[in-house]
């Protein structure tokens, strides 16, 4: 059996939609198809088998697939002059000079709105959890209930865009194709020397028109994109294998872990110890510091892993930072509120053999202070 195709084309000359449908699986039968008319402002496709017309009157009516209307209803904003799909049944994206609102039309309500100015087109996610706002100069990522996620803004035009299979948004300007990710990320794919219109990303593969509508499909490296899209997803294998098998393990790459608050993931690719060693604290992991401290072996290294060891209430890696750097002040103190009586004897007789006053009798008033805390 055939699957029967329906597309809603809108003239920009003329304020008409057009519907076409067609029996066949191609696509490319809906040029020979008759097409149904009507007047519109915008039109989307609302259900399963009808579509929304907006009209100059600010009405919204709803037509059957054999254009019919079906219900009438009035916009909810004066200002209301665009409309779009929104992904789910029974809903419409309205939008004015400088918003967009999610409206079910059923209800007639106004679900969510988001401040965004003169939307030139939408585009889904291919399982509809997000959308991408387009207009002149910005890019716009909200989740399926209209909610803000990302946004970033271009001083040249943005030309269009898709969504990857993975779930992140590839758009071109008159230069860049570059990404967004809903969490916020963005960057440079690679620049063009010609406009292109992007209608389709899988993989690394990428789908798009140049000016002349000719079909053109270009190779892009998503390592970058693949790579922050998987950390920020925990997909840690994922993210190591990515890693281990492109160039992708430079300074920025590890900044750029540090800084998203994942330097347990860095520590698995950095070599310099110093580097190692900072991660280590950074993400707590006193194992690895210490055989990083070993390796530079000074006073500064040693101090802040005690500071970190001390917060963790690990008082043998306390104790050996302080033991390397022959601290003993803090190690009489550490001695103290352990109740080590034992040592502190020992750190007493090294002060007399130091011939250390001060800390000599420091460290006898402690053991007589330990003495009475034990007798208490």
């Amino acid at each position: 059996a055939t699957t029967e195709i329906y597309t809603l084309s809108l003239h920009d000359a003329l304020p008409i939609y057009e519907l076409y449908s067609t029996g066949s699986k191609s696509i490319t039968d809906l040029r020979d198809a008759p097409a149904k008319r009507g007047n519109c402002i915008a039109a989307a496709f609302v259900a399963r088998n009808k579509f929304a017309v907006l009209l100059p009157s600010k009405q919204i009516w709803i037509r059957t697939f054999d254009n019919e209307v079906s219900k009438k209803s009035p916009v909810p904003f004066d200002n209301v002059d665009g409309m779009f799909f929104a992904g789910v049944t029974g809903r419409v994206l309205l939008r004015s000079d400088d918003k967009v609102w999610l409206y079910e039309h059923s209800s007639r309500r106004v679900l969510a709105e988001l401040h965004m100015a003169r939307v030139r087109r939408v585009v889904w996610s291919e399982n509809y959890e997000y959308v991408a706002l387009l207009s002149k100069n910005n890019v716009c990522v909200a989740d399926r209930d209209l909610k803000f996620l990302a946004s970033t803004h271009e001083v040249v035009r943005v030309k269009g865009g898709a969504w990857d299979n993975t779930g992140v948004f590839i758009y071109s300007t008159l230069n860049h194709i570059k990404y967004l990710l809903p969490t916020g990320d963005g960057g440079i794919i690679r620049t063009m020397d010609e406009v292109l219109y992007i209608t389709r990303v899988h993989n690394d593969t990428l789908y798009c028109l140049d000016r002349d509508t000719k079909a053109r499909i270009l190779t892009i490296n998503n390592t970058e994109y693949r790579f922050k899209q998987a950390l920020h997803q925990h997909k840690f294998r994922e993210v190591v294998r990515i890693i281990r098998n492109s160039d992708l393990c430079g300074q920025a790459i590890i900044s750029y872990l540090q800084e998203k608050g994942f330097p347990e993931v860095a520590l698995h690719f950095v070599e310099d110890e110093r580097s190692r060693f900072k991660l280590a604290l950074d993400c707590g992991n006193l194992e690895i510091a210490m055989k990083a401290a070993h390796t530079i072996d000074d006073e500064e290294c040693w101090h802040r892993l005690a500071v970190e060891a001390m917060r963790q209430g690990n008082h043998q890696t306390v104790e050996l930072a302080y033991q390397r750097t022959k601290n003993f002040e803090r190690l009489s103190f550490l001695y103290l509120i352990t109740g080590n009586t034992e040592k502190l004897r020992k750190m007493l007789k090294i002060a007399e053999m130091r011939k250390d006053a001060m800390s000599r009798d420091r460290k006898s008033t402690r053991l007589n202070s330990s003495h009475t805390y034990d007798l208490v």
